[in-house]
């Protein structure tokens, strides 16, 4: 991230969200322990893909001069305690050792030299922040305080970039409005007196439905809902097969990917449909069907699904005026829908 002056970053979303938890750490103040004079920042946690290190900088210039500023404190930053993102050699000549010491300064490794450091800059408390980011909106930092001398938290206190009341807190989307097209495949025609013919000719199906589910978790990475709908085979070559149905069952939809802040969702969702067709006018029967899908979310609102169909029943039609007269669809089939959620 690009910095303007004496650290601060030019793009304005970061810096004020600082200034909010700054403005909530003037409240939470009046209990900060007298014992700790001299304070230096020893660790910082934090998740590399979701913060650069400059950002990482600034936050923990801006948290040192408000603590300074909000309380009696000195805040020093020596070299020994200062937490860097480099990879180190430790060890004598004959245990060399490489370490990943991201977030966290070299003393930490060791709570001798620790302690050691802590006293040769009369250091009476060490600070540990952890930063976090929900969604692209809220950010986190927790500050932990430690005795060097006991290792115990004297004091711990954790902020966030914005209050979002519980009935504002993001829903979901749990609102779904679905357009496909599929096809099947027209199985055989069994006559009132028993001849059955073999058709194999293809149907296309045409669907229109809607969900409304509610998320099972607080990240909104899975759903469960009810489904409703309208479906209507269509075959040129076999027009006898051509049947409006009702269906009515359930959802579920796990995402299988990373939340992307671009969109506030999951890119990729697996679906699983389970409901019953009742064809409408004159043909009866009820077929029983299993649908799962892949699931691509292009925008916040807007994508599209790949699906199979299975009948789980039997997978035949009456004619209501003719009950022996039976229309059987293939097992499976297959399709696209496009599907905008809200």
């Amino acid at each position: 991230m690009p910095f303007n002056g004496v650290g601060q970053p030019s793009a304005p979303t970061d810096f004020g969200k600082i200034e909010l938890i700054v403005q909530q750490m003037e409240s939470q103040v009046d209990d900060f322990p007298v014992s700790v004079q001299r304070l230096a920042v020893y660790k910082i946690n934090y998740d590399p893909s979701r913060f650069t290190s400059e950002t990482v900088t600034y936050i923990k210039s801006r948290i040192e001069a408000a603590l300074k500023e909000l309380t009696t404190v000195d805040i020093i930053s020596p070299a020994e305690l200062t937490p860097t993102d480099k990879l180190r050699i430790v060890g004598s000549d004959s245990t060399l050792r490489i370490m990943n010491i991201k977030g966290r300064s070299m003393p930490d490794m060791s709570p001798e030299l620790l302690e050691s450091i802590s006293a040769k800059y009369s250091v009476s408390g060490l600070a540990e922040l952890t930063l976090e980011r929900h969604g692209s909106q809220i950010l986190f930092v927790s500050i932990r305080i430690m005795n060097p001398a006991s290792r115990q938290i004297v004091w711990s206190k954790s902020f966030q970039s914005s209050r979002v009341k519980d009935e504002e807190q993001d829903p979901g989307k749990r609102t779904v409005f679905q357009f496909g097209i599929g096809a099947l495949k027209n199985d055989s025609f069994t006559q009132a007196g028993g001849t059955s013919e073999q058709i194999n000719t293809p149907s296309l199906l045409y669907s229109i439905n809607y969900i409304y589910r509610q998320p099972l978790s607080s990240d909104n990475s899975n759903y469960f809902g009810f489904s409703t709908g309208l479906n209507f085979t269509r075959s040129l070559d076999s027009p006898s097969f051509n049947t409006y149905f009702w269906q009515f069952g359930l959802n579920f939809d796990q995402a299988i990917s990373q939340k992307v802040d671009d969109i506030d969702g999951y890119r990729f969702m697996l679906g699983v449909d389970a409901g019953l067709w009742i064809p409408l006018g004159k043909r009866q029967g009820e077929l029983l069907m299993l649908q799962p899908s892949l699931m691509f979310n292009l925008t916040r609102n807007i994508g599209f699904e790949v699906y199979s169909t299975a009948f789980l029943s039997e997978s035949y039609i009456r004619n209501r005026n003719a009950p022996r007269n039976i229309y059987t669809f293939s097992k499976f089939g297959y399709g696209a829908k496009a599907y905008v959620h809200f």
